[in-house]
């Protein structure tokens, strides 16, 4: 019979060393500890609750692991054998890492390798970050994907404690009402318990008929009674006798109902106390993890901070790091290339502060779509002039509490570097339909590589005609579709007048001091619109 591969001995003899290709990997999981001793990992664990674990190298065979886990109050030991590149407990369920294998145990049960561990791995107790032990130094690869890896399992444990807490909270409102009916109950059999103290009571005590003496009282077999008087016993014959009966045998019947309401109440009232019983082991089971949890997010916190400081060493900002987590490493890095080689990074190109309004048309005078500058405003504020379909049009850009932008609630941008970085991928038309560009190009770069951005103009032209042209001949080869009854009958009715959809626009004569451009159809105002609307996109002096 082969031994369970969840319990073995640490002192089988030695067996040759297996090569582990992904320990880079598991040096980045936080559970894992590395090579220390079992006694060291159980002291580690000592009180932790149930569902607990790590993950140590195994001391009888490098290359291979053994995994840790608190289960009723003990440490269970499983060992993680290593073999042809996969990784499992028992070879029937392979994985391709540790890293995964323990991810896949976070949410579903060991139980399908032993019945008695009907448990996940639902607490990791993370290794003291040591600044000098095998952490990324000096690629900025691996420093983002373990910032991302960290940044996301402080997010998954920061939700799961919500949660955590979230239940908890519920469970104790819960037994708080549970309580209240504990009390009723209480109060409830105390009220039957002196009703049936009373009925019996009465029962007993003796009654005077027709000049005798009864005695009543209850047994098992029905009620007896006796009448003594005249010296001697006597029986009692008419209707008062009847009637006592009569009254006996109604407080009798009462009595059974009433023990029998009250043998009820309790077997409610033990329900009751086993679920509150259960309830509070609950509670008390979701205050550990909770009380538990918080140390390791305090040093997964810690994890992360080291990283982002180790990352801003190699000039990467807040909005870095963002779009790292959003986006990934590879996706930031062609972004950031991208954005790198634009002309747009360079203040000094576009921002011409004290030029005027005049200056700005006679320097964008014949650019192409696009060309753009940004310029202080006499009246306050600034002003972004930009070249679209031969026209130059100039608008405000606010300056407000919450950042620069055209219109609230778009004022949201820290600086004008970053409204000219968000806008030159993104149009200006969410905000005015008549700019249908972006900010493409600074006018000092314009003027400066004039005939280089004319060049690959004409190449980005050439080549958009040409998927034009592609585009349309693929369409000609298609057969058309076919007509149905419904479209031919819509064919043959009578087509209603089109409605023109063509704005009509004044273009007055400006001088050269700063006037509302008339051809956005808006006049400026010093304060930023109260209307939210992506339309309200002001003009600008």
């Amino acid at each position: 019979m082969l031994p369970s591969p969840l319990h073995y001995s640490t002192m089988s003899p030695l067996a040759p060393p297996v090569h582990d290709p992904k320990k880079d990997l598991l040096r980045t999981a936080p559970w894992y500890w590395g090579n220390i001793t079992r006694e060291a990992a159980k002291n580690v664990l000592d009180g932790k609750p149930d569902g607990s674990f790590l993950v140590r190298d195994a001391q009888a065979k490098k290359g291979e692991y053994t995994l840790t886990l608190m289960k009723d109050g003990n440490e269970k030991l499983i060992k993680i054998c290593h073999m042809n590149g996969n990784y499992y407990f028992v070879e029937k369920y392979p994985f391709n890492s540790v890293v995964e294998m323990i991810n896949y145990y976070t949410v579903n049960s060991l139980k399908m390798y032993n019945k008695t561990l009907d448990i996940t791995l639902s607490n990791p107790i993370y290794c003291p970050y040591d600044d000098d032990e095998a952490q990324p130094q000096g690629d900025i690869r691996l420093l983002s994907d373990e910032f991302i890896r960290c940044s996301q399992l402080l997010l998954q444990r920061e939700q799961a404690l919500d949660q955590k807490k979230t239940a908890f909270n519920e469970i104790r409102e819960e037994l708080v009402e549970k309580k209240l009916h504990q009390s009723v109950f209480c109060n409830a059999e105390k009220m039957f318990r002196s009703q049936i103290a009373l009925i019996e009571s009465f029962m007993i005590k003796p009654v005077n008929i027709g000049g005798g003496t009864t005695t009543t009282g209850s047994t098992t077999g029905g009620t007896t009674g006796s009448i003594v008087g005249g010296g001697g016993v006597n029986n009692v014959g008419g209707c008062n006798i009847a009637k006592w009966e009569e009254e006996h045998e109604h407080m009798q019947d009462n009595l059974a109902k009433l023990k029998c309401h009250l043998e009820g109440m309790h077997n409610k009232m033990e329900t009751l106390n086993l679920y509150i019983k259960t309830r509070k082991e609950e509670e008390q089971l979701l205050e550990r993890q909770i009380n538990a949890t918080k140390p390791e997010l305090q040093e997964l916190q810690l994890r992360k901070d080291k990283h982002i400081e180790r990352l801003k060493g190699f000039g990467l900002t807040e909005d870095d790091l963002n779009v790292i987590l959003e986006m990934g490493f590879d996706q930031w890095k062609q972004y950031f290339e991208k954005a790198s080689n634009q002309p747009h990074r360079n203040e000094a190109l576009w921002f011409l502060k004290d030029a005027k309004r005049r200056d700005a048309e006679e320097l964008l005078k014949e650019a192409p779509t696009g060309t753009f500058l940004i310029r202080a405003r006499d009246a306050g504020h600034y002003a972004l002039s930009i070249v679209c379909k031969a026209g130059i049009h100039h608008c405000i850009i606010y300056e407000t509490e919450t950042g620069f932008g055209f219109a609230a609630p778009y004022n949201i941008y820290s600086s004008l570097k970053k409204l000219v970085e968000h806008y030159a991928s993104n149009s200006l038309e969410e905000h005015n339909d008549t700019l249908t560009t972006v900010l493409r190009t600074p006018v000092l770069y314009w003027v400066q590589n004039k005939q280089h951005i004319l060049a690959q103009m004409q190449e980005e032209l050439e080549l958009e005609q040409e998927q034009e042209r592609l585009a349309q001949e693929s369409t000609e080869l298609m057969p058309p579709p076919a007509v149905t009854s419904l479209q031919a009958a819509a064919m043959a009715m009578p087509s209603s007048a089109p409605i023109p959809m063509t704005r009509v626009r004044d273009h007055h004569h400006h001088s050269g001091h700063d006037t509302v451009d008339a051809s956005l159809g808006s006049s400026e105002t010093e304060t930023p619109p109260a209307s939210t609307s992506p339309s309200n996109f002001s003009t600008s002096q």
